[in-house]
């Protein structure tokens, strides 16, 4: 028996249980939406978390010790990636610091281009930052994505700055080196600067291969912000944090020096001594973390295409997360919406809500206990073999 199969109870403010009646007008319903986990966090994390609280006066700290040597470990590790010190900044989260990169590196009026589908804060940031939204449609091709290149190059030319998932949300696709190149090559032609978001990187499955954004360019000119996380990974995310890595001196000076005299990364102790846990002292977890999310995907795909051959699933190997195209199934998206919460009694996400490309789509969380998915795919597969035989 895994560590990863017992069930945590969670208590009411935990927003995947506290927000159905407001998602799904309903509380019966299996919660597989929000992108977290339900498992418990690592131990050597909480103990870290501990110690810090722990401490008699909460005042103002210095960083915590080896937080960036922590960082730069895990990346030689993991991506065999030489990452300096200097490179690395304390954020306080990917999201606030995309939208931070286009206060400090874009103006009002400035085109940024992104995906579609495309995990659903990144349109409403732009919009809200007064820049306008540019989305290139991404093509959906056996079992993952693809770029459109005349489109993506075509609606480059006119934009500043490129956002980008990599891994994808929601499809999780692991870019092929390939493409990576690619994109890089062309942003830095059209003097694009690319924010790579890459918090769901540590959640490549053993197979696949991520390929930090920072590594593709063996110079010093790639106009990149890489941005990283541990919330996803090691299901921290109520202690907002992140990390970014800038290889270019002019960018780096720039961008860091932006956050820096605006007080917009002081110092987390809790983030930062998190971060330091994670890539210290819970590789052996990680490790079976992936192993076990591995096999619960692969008795998802299989109960699905056993049972539910009109719905397909989109994965290119990282994240925890899948993407079920169920456009066979002619419903409309309020009535794909309906089948899943009144017939399936399961919650989760509506594809429509990732933009043009996810309609007809919903994505479902896998990270939780094998029994929770075991209870999930009887409840679709009943729903499913009902609505046939209607």
């Amino acid at each position: 028996m895994s560590l990863f199969d017992d069930i945590v109870t969670r208590d009411a403010n935990c927003r995947k249980y506290g927000q159905l009646q407001q998602m799904y007008g309903t509380n019966d319903v299996l919660p597989l939406w929000i992108a977290d986990m339900d498992f418990a966090t690592p131990e050597p994390i909480l103990n870290t978390l501990r110690a810090v609280i722990e401490q008699p006066v909460q005042g103002y700290n210095l960083d915590y010790p080896q937080w960036k040597e922590a960082v730069i470990h895990w990346y030689a590790q993991q991506y065999d990636s030489s990452v300096q010190a200097h490179w690395v900044h304390f954020v306080p989260g990917v999201i606030k610091t995309i939208v931070l990169s286009l206060m400090a590196l874009t103006r009002s009026g400035d085109n940024i281009l992104t995906c579609s589908p495309i995990y659903d804060p990144y349109p409403n940031l732009v919009k809200t930052s007064g820049r306008n939204l540019v989305q290139t449609r991404l093509i959906e091709k056996d079992g993952g994505y693809e770029f459109d290149w005349h489109d993506f190059t075509e609606k480059l030319k006119a934009c500043k700055m490129f956002l980008f998932p990599s891994p994808h949300n929601p499809g999780g696709m692991v870019w092929r080196r390939e493409t990576l190149e690619r994109i890089s090559d062309y942003c830095h032609d059209a003097g694009v600067i690319v924010i790579a978001d890459e918090v769901h990187c540590d959640l490549t499955l053993p197979g696949k291969t991520h390929h930090p954004f920072f590594n593709l360019n063996e110079g010093l000119n790639s106009q990149s912000i890489v941005l990283a996380s541990i919330s996803k990974t090691f299901n921290i995310a109520a202690i907002q944090g992140g990390i970014a890595i800038i290889k270019n001196d002019e960018l780096r000076e720039r961008f860091y020096h932006f956050l820096d005299n605006c007080y917009l990364a002081e110092t987390h102790s809790l983030q930062q001594a998190a971060i330091y846990s994670a890539y210290t002292h819970c590789s052996d977890w990680h490790q079976k973390l992936l192993t076990y999310l591995a096999d619960n995907i692969a008795y998802v795909k299989d109960e699905i295409e056993k049972h539910c051959p009109l719905i397909s699933i989109l994965y290119g190997g990282a994240s925890y997360l899948l993407f079920l195209n169920a456009e066979k199934m002619g419903l409309s998206d309020e009535q794909l919406s309906a089948f899943f919460v009144h017939d399936a009694r399961l919650g989760l996400s509506p594809g429509y809500q990732y933009g043009p490309g996810g309609e007809g789509h919903m994505r479902l969380n896998v990270g939780c206990p094998r029994s929770v998915l075991e209870e999930a795919m009887d409840r679709l597969k009943k729903a499913y073999q009902k609505r046939l035989d209607a």
